[in-house]
C-alpha cells in the first residue's frame, strides 16, 4: 500500500483550494497567519505528533463531525460508452498536484459514522472548503452547490421563496441536510418543493461542506435516500474577526460582520448578516403581459458560538422577507408579502470514546396579507453514540431520537392542521480489512410513531473497496433506502391540495460502483442505480378538483459520473465533470415509464483556475441538457442552457477584494415550480471587500 498523505497539526486546517496547511480558521474566516503570509508549505505530520499516522485500527480522537422498458439497453450502452471514453481521458496525463506542496487529506465523517480520510470513505464524497467558498463568487449556498459536482443539480426556486432544491442523481426531496451533524428539514415540506432554505446559511460561517451521493438511510435514516449534505460551521479557535461589504446589480447589498474572543480553553464568537436584493427578470409566461419583475428580498441572520475543550454550543436565528406580484395582475394590485423566521440551536460534547449531540430547530412561515396562511415546524433531536475497536475492526454505534411537530393552514378559510410524531433509531457500523480489501457494514432500525401508519424498517448497507499500489481505489456499494412521507403530504387540507393519510414510506435499494484517485483532485468515474417503490408525488385528481399525493408504482434513476483535474501549467488548473442520468417513473403497474420532469439528462461542466498570489481567477462553465420529461401541461420551455461565471480576487493577507459576474452571457432559462415557470437569475455583477483582523 502506498504511503498516505500526512495530516496537518491539530491547530491547522488543510484547504483543497491551495493544498497548503493553514492555521485554524475561526468564525467569519479569521486566520492566525504566519509572519510570511501563511501560504508557504508546512510540514505534514500525524495528528498532533511528528510520528507516522496511526494504523487504521487505532482509535482517532476528536469530534466526529468536524472532522425493462424499450430503449433501456440502448441507454445503458450509451452510458457505458461514455464511461469507457471518460476513463481514457481520466487516466491520461499526470496527477494533479501543486508544485512544491504536499496534498493534505482531511478527515471526513458524512459518508460513514467511522470518520476517516477522504480516500477511505465508503461512498462518493465531495468536500468544499471555506477557502474555496471565499473565492467561488457564489451568492448563496444554492449557487455554490450548482458548480461542477458530478450528479448534483440545483432545481432553482427563483420565484416566490427564492429557495433552491438539491437534486442528487435525479432524486429530489429525499436529500438530508445536516447542520453540524443535526438533521434540518421542514416537516411540512411539499413533495415537489424545497425542504431547506439554503439562503439561511451565511457562506462566511461555513468551515466546509461534505456532499455524499447515494443512499444514506442506513447511516442517517429517513430523508437520506438520495444523499446527504452536511454543513459544518466554524468554531472559534483564534481571536479576531471579519468585516464584509458587497454591492452589485439588481439592488444587491450584503453585509457581514463577526468577532471572536478566546480565553484559555474557552472561546466565543458572534456574527451578523444582512441581505437586500431586487430581481428584474422573474416570472415567465407565454403571454408577455403576464410576466412580472417586482421581487424584493430582505434577510437578517444572527449567530453565537461558544466552545470549550470538549464541547460546542451554537445558536442561529434569522428572518427573511420577500414581496412580489401575483402573475397576471397589474403592478400594485396584488402584492404578496411573505415572511420566514427560523432558529437553530445545538450542543455537542465529545469524550474520548463517546459523544452526545442535541439540537432544536424551529421555522415559521407567514403570508402577511393573508394571516390564515402559515406553517410552523419544530423538531427536537438527540443522539448518543460512541466508537471503539474490536481487534483490527473499527466499530461505531449509537441511538438516535427525533420529535417533530407542525401546524399549518393554506389560508382559504380551512382550519389549521396540527400533528406530531417521533422517531427512535439504534444503529451500528463496523469497518474491517480482509487481505487488500476494506469492508464496511452498517445497520439501522427505524421506528416511527405517528397518528396514522406507524412504521418500522430495518435498513442495512454494505460497501467494499480496494486501494491499489498506485493509490487508485475501486469501490462497490449497496444500501437500503427509506423515506417517510411528510406531514403536508399526509394531512394537507386546502383549496388546491388535499393530503393522503394512507401514504406508504418510500423504500428501495441503491447500488453503485466506480474507481477514484487517491485524493479529490485527481479523477473519479462511476455508475449508479437506484430503485424506489412507493415514491410520493403530487397528482391532480379531477374527481375532487384538487392535487393529492400518491405512491407511484415505481421510480428508478441510473447514470454515469466522471470528473478529472489537470495541471495545465505552473499556475493553471483545469477541472472537468460530466454526468448522464435518467430518472424515470411509473404511476401504476400498467403505465409506461416517463422521465421525471425538469431534471437534466446531461450535466457537463468545467472550471479554469489561475493562481498567482495575490491573484486568483476562476472561469466556470456549466451546461444542462435535455430537461424535458413528463408531457404534462407545465412542461413547455424547458430547454438546454449554458451558464458562465467569472470570479477575480486579490488577497493581501488581511484584505481581499473580489469582482464576481454570474451568468456572464445573460442566458435566459426557466425553472418549473408547482406549475409556475420562473426565470433563472439574470446576469449580475458584484464587488466585494473583506477585512480580516
Amino acid at each position: 500500500m502506498p504511503e498516505r498523505p500526512r495530516h496537518c497539526n491539530r491547530d491547522e486546517t488543510a484547504t483543497f483550494a491551495t493544498g497548503f496547511c493553514r492555521e485554524g480558521a475561526g468564525v467569519g474566516g479569521t486566520e492566525a497567519r504566519r509572519p510570511a503570509g501563511g501560504r508557504e508549505p508546512c510540514v505534514m505530520r500525524g495528528r498532533g505528533t511528528t510520528e507516522d499516522p496511526p494504523s487504521r485500527a487505532a482509535w482517532r480522537v476528536g469530534p466526529p463531525y468536524f472532522v425493462g422498458r424499450d430503449g433501456l439497453m440502448r441507454k445503458v450502452s450509451a452510458a457505458v460508452s461514455l464511461l469507457v471514453t471518460g476513463l481514457f481521458f481520466l487516466c491520461a496525463g499526470s496527477r494533479f498536484a501543486w508544485a512544491e506542496t504536499v496534498f493534505v487529506e482531511p478527515e471526513v465523517v458524512t459518508g460513514s459514522r467511522i470518520y476517516t480520510e477522504l480516500s477511505e470513505v465508503p461512498a462518493p464524497t465531495y468536500v468544499i472548503t471555506a477557502e474555496e467558498i471565499a473565492v467561488s463568487g457564489a451568492m448563496d449556498l444554492g449557487t455554490l452547490l450548482d458548480r461542477n459536482i458530478p450528479g448534483v443539480f440545483m432545481k432553482k426556486k427563483t420565484g416566490v421563496s427564492q429557495q433552491s432544491e438539491v437534486v442528487i442523481r435525479g432524486i429530489t426531496t429525499e436529500i438530508l441536510v445536516l447542520v453540524d451533524g443535526i438533521p434540518y428539514y421542514r416537516s411540512s415540506h411539499l413533495a415537489d418543493g424545497a425542504t431547506v432554505d439554503l439562503r439561511s446559511f451565511p457562506l462566511e460561517n461555513i468551515e466546509r461542506i461534505e456532499i455524499v451521493k447515494g443512499g444514506g438511510s442506513a447511516i442517517y435514516g429517513s430523508m437520506a435516500a438520495g444523499g446527504v449534505l452536511n454543513i459544518i460551521t466554524k468554531k472559534t479557535v483564534a481571536p479576531g474577526g471579519m468585516i464584509l461589504a458587497e454591492a452589485g446589480s439588481n439592488d444587491w447589498r450584503r453585509y457581514y460582520v463577526s468577532g471572536n474572543a478566546v480565553g484559555g480553553d474557552l472561546s466565543a464568537g458572534i456574527w451578523y448578516e444582512r441581505i437586500d436584493e431586487g430581481r428584474k427578470r422573474l416570472f415567465y409566461d407565454t403571454v408577455p403581459e403576464n410576466r412580472f419583475d417586482s421581487l424584493e428580498y430582505k434577510g437578517d441572520a444572527y449567530g453565537l458560538v461558544f466552545s470549550g475543550n470538549r464541547w460546542v454550543l451554537r445558536a442561529t436565528t434569522g428572518e427573511y422577507r420577500y414581496k412580489y406580484l401575483t402573475p397576471g395582475y397589474p403592478s400594485g394590485t396584488d402584492l404578496n408579502d411573505e415572511k420566514k423566521e427560523y432558529g437553530r440551536y445545538s450542543f455537542r460534547y465529545d469524550a474520548d470514546s463517546w459523544y452526545l449531540l442535541a439540537g432544536y430547530d424551529t421555522q415559521k412561515y407567514d403570508i402577511l396579507q393573508n394571516t390564515g396562511n402559515f406553517y410552523e415546524d419544530s423538531a427536537l433531536t438527540a443522539e448518543f453514540g460512541g466508537r471503539s475497536t474490536m481487534g483490527e475492526a473499527l466499530v461505531a454505534w449509537g441511538v438516535y431520537y427525533r420529535y417533530e411537530e407542525t401546524e399549518f393552514s393554506d389560508g382559504w378559510g380551512d382550519p389549521s392542521v396540527s400533528r406530531y410524531r417521533f422517531n427512535v433509531a439504534p444503529f451500528a457500523e463496523v469497518s474491517f480489512s480482509v487481505s487488500d480489501w476494506v469492508a464496511n457494514l452498517g445497520m439501522r432500525y427505524e421506528i416511527w410513531k405517528q397518528k396514522y401508519n406507524d412504521h418500522d424498517e430495518v435498513v442495512p448497507k454494505i460497501s467494499i473497496q480496494r486501494q491499489f499500489v498506485n493509490g487508485n481505489i475501486f469501490y462497490l456499494a449497496a444500501s437500503r433506502v427509506f423515506a417517510m412521507p411528510s406531514f403536508y403530504e399526509m394531512y394537507a387540507e386546502g383549496t388546491w391540495t388535499t393530503g393522503n393519510a394512507d401514504l406508504k414510506p418510500e423504500k428501495g435499494w441503491s447500488y453503485e460502483a466506480g474507481m477514484k484517485g487517491p485524493d479529490q483532485y485527481s479523477w473519479s468515474a462511476g455508475v449508479f442505480y437506484t430503485d424506489l417503490e412507493d415514491k410520493i408525488k403530487s397528482v391532480y385528481d379531477p374527481g375532487i378538483f384538487k392535487y393529492t399525493y400518491l405512491n407511484l408504482a415505481d421510480f428508478r434513476t441510473y447514470g454515469v459520473e466522471l470528473s478529472r483535474s489537470w495541471k495545465l501549467a505552473e499556475k493553471w488548473v483545469f477541472s472537468f465533470n460530466g454526468t448522464w442520468q435518467h430518472p424515470e417513473e411509473k404511476q401504476n403497474s400498467s403505465s409506461p415509464w416517463v422521465r421525471s420532469y425538469g431534471i437534466p439528462e446531461w450535466e457537463i461542466g468545467g472550471a479554469l483556475k489561475y493562481y498567482d498570489s495575490p491573484w486568483e481567477v476562476i472561469l466556470d462553465v456549466s451546461w444542462a441538457g435535455n430537461r424535458a420529461g413528463d408531457a404534462g401541461w407545465y412542461c413547455w420551455d424547458a430547454g438546454d442552457y449554458v451558464l458562465v461565471d467569472l470570479a477575480i480576487s486579490w488577497d493581501s493577507g488581511d484584505n481581499r477584494i473580489s469582482l464576481f459576474c454570474n451568468n456572464l452571457l445573460d442566458e435566459k432559462y426557466t425553472y418549473n415550480s408547482a406549475g409556475w415557470h420562473y426565470y433563472g437569475p439574470e446576469r449580475s455583477f458584484r464587488l466585494r471587500w473583506e477585512r480580516r483582523f
